[in-house]
């Protein structure tokens, strides 16, 4: 597995035991996502990657969130999503978690039963629910039957609509690594039939949710054996599937795994390589503290600092002293070499590691984890303005609001410690200008900046991403960097080309009694807001 350069210096620098997640790669694989299903609706499984900086990503792609407990719904909402965009997903739920989640804001749930659609009505009252249909799992490393679903979905949200509820869907879940076509087809063979039923009691549903099951791809195989998923043919019979549905439904999907799992790597290291009846080695990390799911699966090992040389089948275990705490499956080549402190990465272990770890069994304590991207946002340095410049061409030539050169020097000149580009692996995709103004004034479009105003005011002045990376959530990181790393109680900004909807969703007010001069451009507004 070939790391990029960001990966494989966190992995090389790391001097301790640590989880990397790879965003650029979850960026990635969420865009591929999207081109598979356009115009689904994506609810990320929390439970498969709880990672506040992961979460945040995700959310600034546009992302929403599956949500099992009052917990998760509140570190959802941390991101700064809507509660529209959270749904509480979980079938099992006590009456005080229904009324915490609807005090939260949430109004969707899933169910499966009456009791949970009598106890939604009363803690929830007038909520839209979905009822998750049962399936049997076949396919699926994980098939997930038997504790979740109904058997009979329309009887169920015939009684949530005479409650006063709102019956809004149907979910099916197919497993988790679900590793055929047939699981996804037969699943929905099952959402028709339960459609049809539904419509003869004069219910229609408005979305169907598809929910998680969407397989990893850098896994082994208890043999060893790489994991092949039959990935483009699953999401052709989805796209198949959901016309089958008919195009009068949303449909939304619950990934986990396959948006994380291959962009997650464990830096940990050897314990010990011993012969016991047959070799051993014992590694730092193992099933109680980030590899769980080693019952079902094996996770490809690379020794970085021991390559080229004789290898030796071990039994690979983690460090605890329970027997459990193995690697699965058949021993797996290893260096012969190994001692004790060397450095072993594990591939494809962004999904569950975090979730499912103990919280210190035999005195091993959770993995850190640390994010790290392909871009950064960084200070402008001198050789960026050429870049600046062309970007700043390109975005606002065509209307007539292009600043030149010289006076767009000195607004970041005049405030280095507020101004930023964003670099990324082609060089400078986006940048960011501000400087302090004071409250309900603004730069002049035609005059450089000859003076840093002292104020507790900072005024955005400019904000362009480079066209191939817009719709990825760089100008809210961007805003956010600036807003986090600036000990100001305000930011102002000028709206213009009609952004000022754009900027109103993200906490600004307009002050249309504030007056603009013509250098703006028509509809160009001043808006502000506090910066928490």
């Amino acid at each position: 597995m070939t790391d990029r350069p960001h990966v494989r210096s966190a992995l090389a620098g790391a001097k301790r035991d640590l989880l990397v997640y790879d965003l650029t790669g979850i960026d990635e694989q969420y865009d591929t996502l999207r081109r598979e299903l356009p115009g689904v609706l994506v609810r990320f499984a929390m439970k498969a990657c709880p990672v506040p900086e992961v979460l945040t990503s995700l959310a600034d792609r546009g992302a929403g969130f599956d949500a099992a407990s009052p917990g998760e719904i509140r570190q959802a909402l941390a991101t700064g999503v809507s509660p529209l965009d959270v749904h509480y997903g979980n079938t099992v739920k006590s009456d005080a978690d229904i009324a915490d989640a609807h005090g939260l804001g949430i109004t969707t749930f899933a169910t499966d039963c009456a009791e949970d659609v009598r106890a939604i009505a009363v803690n929830a009252p007038g909520a839209r629910v979905f009822c998750r249909v049962a399936t049997t799992g076949e396919g699926a490393l994980w098939g997930l039957t038997g504790k979740c679903g109904a058997d009979d979905a329309v009887a169920v949200l015939v009684e949530a609509q005479e409650l006063g509820l709102v019956p809004a869907g149907v979910s099916v879940h197919v497993g988790s690594q679900q590793m055929t076509v047939g699981g996804w087809e037969r699943a929905f063979d099952r959402l028709c039939e339960v459609r049809e039923a539904l419509e003869s009691h004069g219910i229609r549903l408005d979305h169907v949710n598809l929910g998680g099951g969407l397989p990893a791809e850098g896994y082994l195989d208890s043999g060893g054996r790489p994991m092949t998923p039959p990935t483009a043919e699953i999401f052709a019979a989805i796209r198949a599937g959901m016309r089958r549905l008919g195009d009068d439904l949303r449909f939304v999907v619950e990934p986990g795994r396959y948006l994380v799992a291959d962009h997650g790597t464990i830096r940990a290291h050897v314990a010990r390589l011993t012969v016991r009846r047959e070799p051993w080695l014992y590694l730092s990390c193992g099933r109680f503290n980030g590899l769980y799911e080693a019952d079902q699966l094996r996770y490809r090992l690379e020794f970085p600092t021991r390559e080229g040389g004789p290898l030796v089948p071990a039994v690979v275990a983690g460090p605890t002293c329970d027997s459990d705490d193995t690697l699965g499956g058949a021993p797996a080549p290893v260096p012969a070499d190994l001692v004790s402190g060397d450095p072993v990465w594990i591939r494809s272990a962004g999904a569950y590691a975090t979730s499912y770890t103990t919280q210190g069994f035999n005195g091993y304590a959770p993995l850190s984890c640390v994010a790290v991207r392909a871009e950064r946002i960084r200070p402008i340095g001198d050789h960026d303005w050429d870049a600046i410049a062309l970007l700043e061409k390109e975005a606002y030539a065509a209307s007539g609001i292009s600043e030149e050169r010289a006076v767009l020097e000195s607004r970041g000149r005049i405030s280095p410690a507020t101004s930023f580009v964003l670099e990324t692996e082609d060089g400078v995709g986006g940048y960011l200008l501000a400087l302090p103004y004071p409250p309900d004034e603004f730069p002049d479009p035609h005059r450089a900046e000859t003076v840093r105003h002292r104020s507790a005011n900072l005024h955005l002045h400019d904000i362009v991403v480079g066209e191939g990376l817009r719709g990825r959530g760089w100008a809210r990181r961007l805003v956010r960097h600036l807003t986090e790393t600036t000990p100001y109680e305000r930011i102002s900004l000028v709206a213009v080309g009609g952004k000022a909807g754009f900027w109103a969703a993200r906490g600004f007010h307009e002050h249309p009694e504030v007056p603009l001069p013509p250098g703006y451009g028509p509809g160009a507004v001043y808006m502000s807001r506090v910066i928490a």
